[in-house]
């Protein structure tokens, strides 16, 4: 156990020692949660650097191992890259929510990682998949114990109120405050720990690894591959379109094969090389019906931001496929270039970027509002609340959560209806959603078909009641076309004042 202990706290300093940069990115970030928290989530420049850290800390540790690789003269002109790196925050300081949680924010995900696993440069598919698998392999280690962490951190707090009768109203503080350490400073340690350079080829080969592989992955992928193939003999005997949900499968599929495919190489056993050699010719049938389905539809309905991606992933798939037509081209790292490229095109690039070209096709078919077909991009709508609630006059306030809860107040939404319960279960507001949503939207002086401004958001999120309140954390709307008024998909209760007497 010493030595076990020992060897963790070498691997430990040499993680900090050879990263200093992404350690104090991992503590600054982590406090700086905190102190979001502390202060009552006011301090709204800290949001989008905060979002944004996964992207930032791995887009500074592909730095770092850029900057130690090549000539020590090209290291040493680079090396001051690395340490701005820390800085990479700031543009980020003014990016407000809305801008946040898009498909920018989950491609900037993917394009980094993909860049991360360019960076080492590696031609030959085994050292590629190698590297891969080593940072999956370190990336889920630290997560699953960062995890089990994180548990026993809230179990030991929840065993320690419940025992003493003490911290009763301070169980939110330490879940936040832990789970901003643990995941922000602690798992970003534990994977630069993991994912330091060593060869693991032997440690590649392990039985779990062949049993899932051999007995479990590839036996599903030829089911999938049967069942894809008895479609495509369907729709050619009706000569009918494919489901657009097809394109979905497709791309799981085409995805999966290429990936059990570099996998192969680390197995004693190799059951299905007759599949895999051959991965392209298998999946070109597929890609084919890919392909059909995606024209139709965009040649009905015009781009939309989805179908931009799809169009991207499709172009990812069809280079991947010719790619390993050939011996000398059959190389993911040129996949993995042609992705960034293509990701980074339709995201980054203004002109082309997916919603550039949603806007452009659109107007092009003439549905923007106003004209006979309508395109309503503001089909749905969620208000969240952010703004400040005025206290003064009430004495009491309570949690209120969206399900049956005996421990605080909570609200039901079935049959179209809207229920608030007390803690004794017993219903004391209840009214149909359209009266109800019809009331706020009046009470805002909004008209049902207009769409809403943001100025009225803060009333709608309040419901009025004889001599209390029910503050709504968010209202999510939905609406068919743009001529038609929004219905509530669902809502999310925050907490209940009451009046003093």
């Amino acid at each position: 156990m010493k030595k076990k202990i020992e060897a963790i706290m070498i691997r430990l300093r040499s993680a900090v020692r050879q990263h200093p940069v992404e350690v104090f990115m991992s503590v600054v970030f982590s406090l700086a949660g905190c102190v979001h928290f502390e202060s009552g989530y006011e301090y709204d420049f800290l949001v989008g650097p905060l979002s944004y850290f996964p992207i930032l800390f791995l887009a500074t540790y592909t730095l770092n191992g850029l900057t130690k690789t090549g000539s020590p003269a090209t290291a040493v002109r680079l090396r001051p890259v690395y340490y701005l790196s820390a800085f990479f925050f700031i543009p980020f300081l003014w990016m407000t929510d809305t801008a946040i949680w898009t498909p920018t924010y989950l491609v900037s995900l993917v394009v980094i990682q993909l860049v991360y696993l360019i960076s080492g440069w590696k031609r030959d598919n085994d050292d590629f998949v190698r590297i891969a698998l080593r940072y999956l392999k370190a990336m889920l280690s630290a997560g699953l114990l960062a995890g089990v962490a994180y548990l026993l951190a809230i179990s030991i707090n929840a065993s320690i109120r419940y025992i003493f009768e003490i911290w009763e109203d301070s169980y939110r503080w330490f879940y936040t405050e832990a789970a901003y350490l643990i995941f922000m400073c602690g798992m970003p340690l534990l994977f630069l720990m993991f994912n330091q350079e060593k060869e693991e080829r032997d440690e590649s080969r392990n039985r779990l690894f062949e049993v899932l592989l051999n007995y479990v992955l590839s036996p599903v992928l030829l089911i999938y591959a049967v069942i894809l193939y008895l479609y495509f003999i369907k729709v050619a005997v009706l000569w009918s379109l494919p489901k657009g949900a097809v394109a979905y499968i497709v791309v799981s599929f085409i995805s999966a094969t290429f990936i059990l495919k570099g996998c192969q190489v680390f197995l004693s056993k190799r059951y299905y090389d007759w599949f895999y050699k051959y991965a392209s010719w298998v999946v070109l049938p597929a890609l084919v019906m890919y392909w059909i389905g995606t024209y139709y539809r965009i040649n009905q309905y015009g781009f939309t931001e989805p179908r931009v991606y799809l169009v991207a992933v499709g172009g990812i798939l069809t280079g991947l496929v010719v790619l390993f037509l050939t011996k000398r081209w059959g190389r993911y790292l040129y996949a993995a270039c042609l992705s960034v490229v293509l990701l980074s095109a339709v995201t980054y690039i203004p002109g082309i970027t997916a919603k550039d070209i949603e806007r452009i096709s659109q107007e092009g078919r003439e549905n923007e509002p106003g004209h006979e077909r309508h395109y309503d991009r503001y089909s749905y709508m969620e208000i969240d609340n952010k703004y400040p609630i005025d206290l003064s006059g009430y004495q009491l306030l309570i949690p209120v959560t969206g399900y049956q809860n005996d421990n605080c107040m909570y609200t039901i939404n079935n049959n179209d209806t809207l229920r608030l319960f007390n803690k004794d279960n017993a219903v004391i507001y209840s009214e149909a959603l359209p009266s109800f949503w019809e009331g706020q939207l009046k009470k805002a002086g909004v008209n049902p078909t207009d769409t809403i401004p943001e100025a009225a958001f803060p009333n709608l999120l309040v419901l009025d009641m004889d001599s209390a309140k029910l503050i709504f954390q968010s209202i999510h709307l939905y609406r068919p076309s743009v001529d038609s008024a929004y219905t509530i998909s669902y809502m999310t209760p925050s907490f209940y004042l009451k009046k003093k007497d």
